[in-house]
């Protein structure tokens, strides 16, 4: 497979987070009016090779300044879809954080609303269909984190599909944010859970126990046949964000990479990119670089896609469309294989 192929197939992504997507030139522009000096700016990568997950998550300090007011929000938004959207991502869902938001006094209906009000510009002018997942903070508190979940229960907006929990893993497990998993649950949402990203495969194992239906990584059961089992015991899809995963030292290069593994293996998952800007990727690029270095082919490229679908959070007609319409694209490449 080359790039042009993969850049022309239709995809879909489960993991990506809008913070850490915004494209550097709308960075740019953001940066003047948030008065970001250079040397501030050049954070907005993270290293290709971090010491852990924390030095990755630095990135987010300078680039959550840029993002307080909601015309940065918006504009962050829209740019962030078009992006997706110009390499034929038909589905994507965004996640992001309200409560990182709030610095300049936006309160969180506010800041969703901006973001859905970027949405609603993209979706005009684009080939794509985006839902939101929102995400608490593993360093947030629970008495904060419980009035996020109050706050999106007032809100009826059918682009919020799911819940989520970012931030590191290794400081803070899935046995202290029980509760408001819990919560989330009760109210209805659809919950996926960062975990297993930190060479912790047991927060994989408690993430399910807790009723998570996707995990966000998960790539540390590699090595736990237990959590893999248990994951094929309860149909999960394993979000897999290769570049990202790299770069946090959760693997250890391309080479070591456990897609092959994983499908093998009948594990279930679908490929992302995580943070489109910090990671300096886009999903052609991850696709591009599991075919060279993983074998990865169109066959597979077709499955992992299909996943995606079946395991979003979106509507059953909206799933039915969409492996429709990308089952149509991929068949005479595959006719061509055989």
């Amino acid at each position: 497979m080359n790039e042009n192929l993969i850049k022309s197939l239709p995809k879909a992504e489960l993991h990506c987070h809008l913070d850490g997507s915004v494209p550097v030139k709308t960075l740019q522009e953001l940066a003047v009016k948030a008065k970001i000096n250079q040397q501030q700016f050049a954070k907005i990568q993270a290293p290709e090779k971090c010491h852990d997950l924390a030095e990755y998550l630095e990135s987010f300090d300078v680039i959550l300044k840029m993002l307080q007011t909601t015309e940065s929000i918006e504009i962050a938004t829209l740019a962030t879809i078009q992006a997706a959207a110009q390499e034929n991502v038909r589905y994507l869902e965004l996640r992001f954080a309200p409560l990182l938001h709030l610095e300049q006094g936006l309160s969180v209906i506010e800041v969703i609303n901006a973001v859905c009000s970027g949405i609603t510009l993209a979706q005009k002018e684009n080939n794509i269909h985006v839902n939101l997942l929102i995400c608490a903070m593993r360093n947030h508190s629970d008495a904060l984190n419980l009035s996020l979940l109050a706050e999106l229960k007032t809100l009826h907006e059918k682009r919020v599909v799911g819940f989520d929990f970012a931030g590191d893993e290794a400081k803070v497990d899935n046995q202290k944010i029980a509760p408001i998993v819990q919560k989330a649950l009760q109210n209805g949402l659809e919950v996926t859970l960062h975990s297993g990203e930190c060479g912790c495969s047991h927060n994989v194992i408690e993430a399910i126990h807790l009723g998570a239906k996707r995990i966000g990584h998960g790539v540390a059961i590699k090595d736990n046949p237990k959590a893999m089992s248990i994951c094929q015991q309860n149909n999960i899809l394993l979000e897999l964000c290769p570049t990202s995963n790299i770069q946090t030292d959760a693997i250890e290069d391309w080479q070591h990479y456990p897609l092959q593994f994983f499908l093998a293996n009948h594990i279930n998952c679908c490929i992302n990119t995580d943070n489109r800007t910090v990671s300096n990727t886009n999903l052609t690029q991850e696709f591009l670089k599991l075919a060279q270095y993983c074998q990865l082919t169109i066959k597979q490229m077709l499955e992992v896609t299909s996943n995606a679908v079946q395991y979003s959070f979106a509507s059953d007609e909206l799933k039915k469309i969409l492996i429709k319409e990308i089952e149509q694209i991929y068949r005479p490449y595959l006719e061509n294989t055989n």
